[in-house]
C-alpha cells in the first residue's frame, strides 16, 4: 500500500500484519476494530449470541448490568451499521439478533476471551 505524503510516495507498512509469510492490511478492519473497542459492544455480541432468537432493547439492557440506555442504543446502531446485528419487527416488537457476520466475528473472538480469562489471574 502506498500513500502520498508531502508530495512523496511513501510506503506505509504500519498497516500490515505479517503472518505465515503473507501480509494482510488491517486498514479495511479499522471501522470494525473501532466499534469492537467501544463500551458494551462485546457484551451485546455476547448477549445476542447466547440465544437463538431475537432480543428486544430492554432484554439486552437488563442482561448488561450497569448499562445506560443511551450507550446501548448507540452500540446497537453501530453494530447494525456494520451488519453485525440486524434490527427487525416481529409481532409488533422491535428485536435484534446477530447476522451471519456477527456470529462469525463473535465465534472468532471467543478464543481470545478464553485466553484472557485463563491469564487474568
Amino acid at each position: 500500500m502506498w500513500r502520498n505524503s508531502m508530495a512523496q510516495n511513501v510506503k506505509v507498512e504500519s498497516c500490515m500484519i505479517l503472518h505465515d509469510g503473507t501480509q494482510t492490511c488491517i486498514d479495511p478492519s479499522i471501522p470494525l476494530l473501532s466499534v469492537l473497542g467501544k463500551k458494551y459492544t462485546m457484551l451485546i455480541l455476547g448477549v445476542l449470541g447466547n440465544v437463538d432468537y431475537g432480543r428486544n432493547f430492554n432484554e439486552i439492557r437488563r442482561e448488561i448490568p450497569g448499562s445506560s440506555s443511551t450507550m446501548i442504543s448507540r452500540r446497537l446502531a453501530d453494530l447494525t451499521g456494520l451488519d453485525l446485528i440486524t434490527r427487525y419487527e416481529s409481532e409488533g416488537r422491535i428485536l435484534y439478533s446477530l447476522t451471519d457476520l456477527g456470529m462469525k466475528v463473535r465465534k472468532d473472538l471467543i478464543p481470545l476471551f478464553m485466553y484472557m480469562e485463563e491469564h487474568s489471574h
